[in-house]
């Protein structure tokens, strides 16, 4: 993942973050149809006839934002410290 203090992002990198948009936006429509009384989960609307689907797509967001909060440490863990940075 890292070369040369650089952090690579790979596919599985992007995969994550999608999902993890998603979930956010999805749990944001979610609350607001709670305020309205109405059924805004977009995951529910498009997969609720396959509930197995749907399940899925929540057990992906949800290691999706296991992963991104490794991914958050290996940013961290790239930035460097202070003292490790060259001054000119």
């Amino acid at each position: 993942m890292q070369t040369e203090g650089r952090l690579r992002v790979n596919a599985v990198d992007w995969i994550s973050l999608v999902l993890v948009i998603v979930g956010a936006i999805n749990w944001g429509l979610v609350g607001i149809g709670e305020f309205l009384e109405a059924n805004w989960n977009v995951v529910n609307l498009l997969l609720g006839s396959v509930p197995t689907l749907e399940f899925l797509v929540y057990v992906l967001v949800g290691l999706a934002g296991i992963y991104e909060l490794y991914f958050a440490y290996q940013l961290y863990s790239a930035r460097g410290t202070p003292s490790s940075r060259t001054t000119q």
